[in-house]
């Protein structure tokens, strides 16, 4: 028993910041900024809100979807770690210009980069054994919270939202694995910007991912060998590429596509499992696995199991 994906879509604003201009903004250039990170430009929202993003990858998500369908939605769960207010909660504000009913359970989501696998975790135990829907909506704005005298972080963020609508099957099976660790010292907010410490970030992640991901590949009785595809949270490509070597596996598996478009936090697993839809490569996956990691510091995989769940729009 599990969940399978219906439709999906994310939206990345028309801003752009590419390595050239923050070589005029900070100490850096862009050998310095490719080789350490892989990115070459970031997506940045300028004028539009999370709210607003948001509102435009759920309108994408559901354009192609019938009115009953849109009816079965009950669980509506936005995941953001860069909010400028603190009420109203976004979910409440996109109900009515996404078309849902208001007998919705509607809130927000907060564990940092970490986020989508969270809501993730309570979509499937929400869906189990009924036959509604649940749309996750993933929006970020870190630009707002950029200290772009930092050559630490201003090089690494972006901007942007992405959606997708789940539901319950009997086709596939879910399972996941988390673990979070009180380390508030290597990335954290203090005043209006983020700070972190990108080499305990590192390190974390390349230490504590593989072991995980063997963990719900034992839970879930596949080898590892066996995963199709490996949709790790786009933070660094670094950490990505660490992760391949550790299992000796194709790069091919662990897609980095974040090179134009930046950490955009929370929105960045969704927003790969829109590229890999386009590049028709989801499609094709029977065992799929999905990662984030962050602040916290938080890690969570979920391993979607068999073939069936990628029934698209």
């Amino acid at each position: 028993m599990g969940i399978r994906l219906i439709s999906a879509a994310s939206h990345l604003p028309k801003g752009r910041l590419t390595n050239f201009d923050l070589e005029k903004m900070v100490e850096t250039s862009d050998e310095w900024i490719q080789q350490r990170t892989g990115l070459i430009s970031r997506t940045i929202a300028e004028d539009e809100t999370i709210t607003e993003m948001a509102i435009e990858a759920g309108k994408k998500c559901l354009a192609d979807l019938n009115q009953e369908t849109i009816d079965k939605i009950k669980i509506l769960i936005v995941t953001s770690a860069s909010y400028l207010q603190v009420v109203p909660h976004v979910s409440a504000s996109i109900v009515e210009p996404l078309g849902l009913n208001r007998d919705i359970l509607a809130f927000d989501l907060n564990a940092g980069c970490t986020s989508y696998i969270y809501a993730m975790d309570i979509v499937e135990k929400y869906l189990k054994e009924t036959d509604n829907y649940a749309l996750v909506v993933a929006s970020d704005k870190l630009s707002d919270y950029v200290d772009y005298t930092d050559r630490g972080t201003c090089i690494l963020f972006g901007d942007g939202a992405a959606a997708t609508l789940w539901s319950y099957t009997e086709k596939a099976e879910y399972y996941s694995i988390n673990q979070t660790i009180t380390n508030p010292d290597v990335l954290y907010r203090e005043g209006k910007y983020v700070h972190m410490n990108g080499a305990e970030v590192f390190k974390f992640a390349v230490g504590t991912l593989p072991g995980l991901i063997e963990d719900v590949c034992e839970k879930g009785d596949v080898n590892v060998e066996d995963v199709d595809l490996f949709l790790l949270h786009q933070a660094n490509g670094r950490i990505i590429e660490s992760v391949a070597r550790k299992f000796r596996l194709e790069d091919e598996r662990f897609p980095v596509r974040y090179q134009n478009i930046g950490n955009t936090s929370s929105p960045s697993i969704p927003i790969l499992m829109t590229q890999m839809l386009e590049e028709n490569v989801l499609q094709k996956t029977e065992n799929l696995i999905l990662a984030g990691f962050g602040a916290g510091l938080s890690l969570g995989v979920i391993l979607l199991k068999g073939n069936g769940q990628y029934v698209v729009k």
